[in-house]
C-alpha cells in the first residue's frame, strides 16, 4: 500500500509539477472556473436585481403598501381624485402613489397608518372605496400575511376568534372567500404558520351532497338540525351548520323565513293528480290545459284562453299518473277535469283526467266547524255538571237504600217462616200484611233500581247490581201475585215458600254485590270531573269561537296561480342571496368519519339519496410576493446554469479543442492506419467515441468546468439533480471532442519542423499550438511563456 501511494505521488509529481504544460492546463481551469463563475453569477445577480427592481415599482418594496387599488385606465384621474377624497376623509394619515398601467388596469399603492391595520378596516374596504369610478377593486398588499382560503362562510368568525388568540397574530380578517392573518413580525411567520395548520387539522367540513329535484326546503334549518344531532349523539364539543354566512344573522334568518314560507304555501296549494288517458304519456315539465271558467273546452290547435286552467306536471309516479301544480286559475274552478297537453302554446291531444284537492277548502271548513263546536262547549259544561251533581246527591242516599234493602230481606225470611208454620193450615191463615209488606219491599226496590241506574253514569260496574235489583223485584211481583191466591190452595203455599227463599237468596247476592260497590271512588272521580268541568266553563268560549271564525275569514283567499307566482319569486330571492340548496356544510371535529355521521343524515333527511364528502377546514395558500420571489430566485439560478453551460462551451471551443486535436493526432500516429469492416468496425468506432484520449479529455475538463461554475455561481436547473450536472458538462466536453480538429486546425508542417528542432512536447504546444489556436484564456496565460515571438 506504501508503495502504490509512493508512486502514484511520483506520477503526480511528473504530470503536474516537473511537466509545466500540465500545470499550465491545471491553472487555466482555475482561472476558468473563477471568471466562469463570476461572469454566470454577475449575469443572474443582473437579472434578479433588474426584475426585483421591475416588481418593487410594480407592487412597491416589500411591506411599504398596505392596499392595491386597481381601476379602468380611462378613469384613473377621477378615481385618483376620489381616492384621495376617502383618504382625507376616513384614512388621514395615509399615503397615496400610482401605479404602472398594465393590461388597461390602472394600480394605485395605499400605505395606511398603523391605527388603520384593523380587523374593522380591513373588512370594510369593499364598502370605503366603493365609490370609486372605473369598476375599482381594492386588496390588501399588507405584509408579513398569510392567507386560508377554502374556509367556509359559516366556519370564518370562529377560525377568526382562536386565530387572534395566537402569539404573534396582530389580527386576523375576511378577505372575500378567504381568511386573512396579518402578523406582527416577519419572524412570527413560521411560528404562526405551524399552528394554524395543526388548528385546521382539528376540524373537519362534512359536505352533504343532494341531487336535483331531492333539495331539501329548508337547508338552513337542516344544517342546523343535524349539527345538534351530531353534537348530542357523539358527545363532540363542536358541531356548527357552516353552509351560511354567519356574519349577517338577520339576512340568515330572513332567508329561512322565507324558506318556511314557501313551504307553507307549496302545502296550501291545490294537488293535482292527472291520469293519463291510453297511450299517452306525461312527463315532469309538462303543461295540460282545462277548460276552467272558459266558455269550451280546449280546442286542438288553437292556444289556451285566459279562463282555462294551466297545470304544470312537477312529477310522475310510478303507477304512471303525473302530480302537477295550478300555474293559472284556480283548482275551484276545475269543474270539468278533462285535459289537454299543450305544447310550445299550442293545444295538443287529449292528455286525461284530473283529480283535486284543495287543503284551502280542508282548512276553511275544519276551522267553522271548529268554531261550531266551541259556541256549544258552555251548555254542554252545564248540562253536564248538572247530571254530576243529582249522582252525587244518588250517591249521599246510596247506604240508605242498601239498609232498607237488607230490612225487606229480613221481613222476607219472617215472611217465609210463617208462611212454614202455616202451611198446613193455609185457608185459615191471613196473607193481608205480608202483601203489603211485599208492596212496600217491591217500592223500595224499585227506588233502588232507579239510583243504581244514575250510579250507573259514572260507573260502569253497577249493570250487575242492577240486573239483581230488577230481578228481585220481579220475584216480590210474582211473590204478591202467588200470595193473592193462598187462601185457598195449599199447594200455592209452598210454592209461595218457594219463590220466597228465592227472593231472599237473590236479594242477599244484591246485597253483598252492592256492599262491594266503591261509593267514595265514585264521589271522587266525580268530584274530580265537576273541577275539569268548571275548567271548561272558565274558558273563554265566545272569544274562542269569535277567534275561529276570524281566522277562517283571514285565511288568505289566494288562487293557485296567484301561491305559484309567489313561490317562484321566492326562489329568485333566495337564489339571490347564496344559500346552497344543493349541499350542507356541516364543521365538526376530524375525529367523527363521514360512515358515523351519514345514519344521522338519512335520518333528518328522510331519505338515503345523498352523498357525504370530507375535506380539511381550509388550507394555507402560500404568499404571492414570496412565491414571486422564489420564482425570481428560481429563475436567476436557471440564468446562472444557463450562463455555465454557455460558457463552458466557449472555454472547451477557445482553450480546449487545439489540446484535444494534438491529442487526437498523437493517438492517430501512434495507433497508424488499420481498417476494420464489418460490425467489428462498428463496435470499434463506438467504443472509441468514449475511450479516445481526446474525447476522456474533452469530457473530464467539460464535467470539471460545468459542476464548479455550477456551484460557484448558484445555478441550478429544475428537476435535475446535481448528479446530472457532471453528465451534462461531460457530454459537452464529448460533442466538442468530436468536432475539435475542424473547430481548431493545427499545421501538421508546423509540429512537425518543432519536433526536427528538438523541440519538447511543452514547447511544442507553448510556443506552436497555442499562439496558432483560437484566442482565448489559455493563450493569453500562454503569451508570457512564448519564447519565439
Amino acid at each position: 500500500m506504501m508503495k502504490y501511494l509512493a508512486d502514484l505521488r511520483k506520477a503526480i509529481s511528473r504530470s503536474v509539477i516537473k511537466n509545466s504544460f500540465n500545470r499550465d492546463i491545471l491553472a487555466l481551469l482555475v482561472v476558468s472556473v473563477i471568471v466562469g463563475s463570476i461572469v454566470a453569477g454577475a449575469i443572474s445577480y443582473g437579472a434578479n436585481a433588474y426584475f426585483s427592481k421591475t416588481l418593487a415599482s410594480l407592487v412597491g418594496e416589500y411591506g411599504e403598501y398596505d392596499l392595491l387599488i386597481q381601476v379602468r385606465e380611462e378613469k384613473k384621474a377621477d378615481a385618483a381624485l376620489q381616492i384621495q377624497k376617502i383618504i382625507d376623509d376616513s384614512l388621514q394619515g395615509a399615503q397615496l402613489k400610482e401605479g404602472p398601467t398594465l393590461t388597461g388596469k390602472t394600480n394605485f399603492f395605499i400605505a395606511l397608518p398603523a391605527q388603520y391595520k384593523t380587523k374593522q378596516v380591513y373588512e370594510d374596504l369593499g364598502r370605503i372605496f366603493g365609490s370609486i369610478p372605473g369598476g375599482a377593486s381594492a386588496g390588501v398588499m399588507t405584509e408579513p400575511r398569510l392567507t386560508i382560503r377554502g374556509v367556509p362562510d359559516g366556519a370564518k368568525n370562529m377560525l377568526i376568534e382562536r386565530i387572534l388568540k395566537l402569539d404573534g397574530v396582530l389580527f386576523a380578517f375576511r378577505d372575500g372567500g378567504s381568511v386573512g392573518v396579518i402578523m406582527t413580525a416577519l419572524d412570527k411567520t413560521a411560528a404562526v404558520n405551524e399552528q394554524i395548520k395543526a388548528m385546521l387539522n382539528e376540524y373537519q367540513v362534512v359536505e352533504i351532497s343532494f341531487p336535483a329535484g331531492a333539495e331539501p326546503a329548508n337547508p338552513i334549518q337542516l344544517g342546523e338540525e343535524i349539527a345538534a344531532d351530531i353534537k348530542t349523539r357523539y358527545n363532540v364539543e363542536y358541531a356548527q351548520n357552516a353552509s351560511v354566512d354567519g356574519q349577517n344573522d338577520d339576512m340568515t334568518s330572513m332567508v329561512s323565513t322565507m324558506m318556511e314560507l314557501k313551504r307553507f304555501l307549496l302545502a296550501y296549494a291545490s294537488q293535482i293528480v292527472i291520469q293519463p288517458s291510453e297511450g299517452s304519456q306525461l312527463l315532469k315539465g309538462d303543461v295540460v290545459a282545462f277548460q276552467g271558467n272558459a266558455a269550451s273546452r280546449p280546442a286542438q290547435g288553437g292556444s289556451p284562453e285566459q279562463g282555462n286552467i294551466l297545470v304544470e306536471i312537477t312529477g310522475v309516479r310510478t303507477d304512471g299518473s303525473a302530480e302537477g301544480v295550478i300555474t293559472q286559475g284556480d283548482a275551484a274552478l276545475l269543474t270539468d277535469n278533462q285535459g289537454y297537453k299543450v305544447t310550445n302554446n299550442i293545444i295538443g291531444d287529449y292528455a286525461g283526467v284530473a283529480s283535486s284537492r284543495n287543503p284551502r277548502q280542508q282548512l276553511e271548513s275544519a276551522l267553522t266547524g271548529t268554531a261550531q263546536l266551541a259556541e256549544q262547549i258552555p251548555g254542554f259544561a252545564q248540562e253536564t255538571k248538572s247530571m254530576s251533581r243529582i249522582a252525587l246527591t244518588t250517591l249521599d242516599s246510596y247506604g240508605s237504600s242498601l239498609s232498607a234493602i237488607e230490612e225487606t230481606m229480613l221481613n222476607m225470611q219472617s215472611a217465609g217462616d210463617a208462611i212454614q208454620a202455616a202451611a198446613g193450615g193455609l185457608a185459615d191463615m191471613d196473607t193481608s200484611a205480608v202483601q203489603s209488606q211485599l208492596d212496600t219491599s217491591s217500592r223500595a226496590m224499585g227506588n233502588l233500581l232507579n239510583t243504581l241506574q244514575v250510579v250507573k253514569l259514572v260507573s260502569p260496574d253497577a249493570a250487575g247490581a242492577i240486573d239483581n235489583v230488577a230481578g228481585t223485584q220481579r220475584s216480590l211481583d210474582r211473590l204478591k201475585d202467588n200470595l193473592n191466591s193462598l187462601e185457598g190452595v195449599a199447594v200455592d203455599a209452598r210454592q209461595a215458600k218457594s219463590t220466597i227463599d228465592e227472593v231472599v237468596a237473590n236479594g242477599s247476592a244484591t246485597l253483598a254485590v252492592l256492599r262491594s260497590f266503591d261509593i267514595d271512588g265514585a264521589k271522587a272521580n266525580l268530584l274530580a270531573a265537576n273541577e275539569r268541568l268548571s275548567k271548561l266553563e272558565d274558558l273563554d268560549a265566545p272569544l274562542i269561537t269569535a277567534q275561529l271564525q276570524y281566522l277562517a275569514a283571514a285565511a288568505p283567499n289566494l288562487k293557485d296561480e296567484d301561491i305559484n307566482s309567489s313561490v317562484k319569486l321566492l326562489d329568485k330571492f333566495i337564489d339571490g342571496q347564496v344559500i346552497p340548496s344543493q349541499r350542507i356544510q356541516i364543521l365538526t371535529s376530524s375525529t367523527i368519519s363521514t360512515e358515523a355521521i351519514a345514519p344521522i343524515v338519512q335520518q333528518q333527511v328522510g331519505h338515503a339519496n345523498s352523498s357525504l364528502y370530507s375535506s380539511s377546514l381550509g388550507v394555507i395558500e402560500p404568499n404571492t410576493r414570496g412565491e414571486v420571489y422564489q420564482l425570481l430566485n428560481e429563475v436567476k439560478a436557471i440564468l446562472a446554469g444557463m450562463a455555465a453551460m454557455i460558457i463552458t462551451i466557449l472555454f472547451l471551443v477557445l482553450d480546449h479543442t487545439a489540446v484535444m486535436t494534438v491529442v487526437r493526432r498523437r493517438r492517430l500516429a501512434q495507433q497508424g492506419k488499420v481498417k476494420v469492416s464489418g460490425w467489428r468496425g462498428l463496435v470499434s468506432r463506438i467504443a472509441v467515441t468514449f475511450t479516445a484520449p481526446e474525447r476522456q479529455y474533452g469530457m473530464l475538463v467539460g464535467a470539471v468546468l460545468l459542476t464548479a461554475m455550477f456551484k460557484l455561481s448558484g445555478g441550478g436547473i429544475p428537476y435535475l439533480p446535481w448528479l446530472g450536472v457532471p453528465l451534462i458538462g461531460a457530454l459537452l466536453g464529448l460533442i466538442v471532442a468530436n468536432y475539435a480538429e475542424k473547430i481548431s486546425p493545427i499545421s501538421g508542417d508546423e509540429v512537425l519542423a518543432g519536433e526536427s528542432l528538438g523541440l519538447s512536447f511543452d514547447e511544442i504546444m507553448r510556443e506552436i499550438v497555442v499562439p496558432s489556436g483560437r484566442p482565448g484564456l489559455l493563450q493569453k496565460l500562454n503569451s508570457r511563456k512564448v519564447k519565439f515571438k
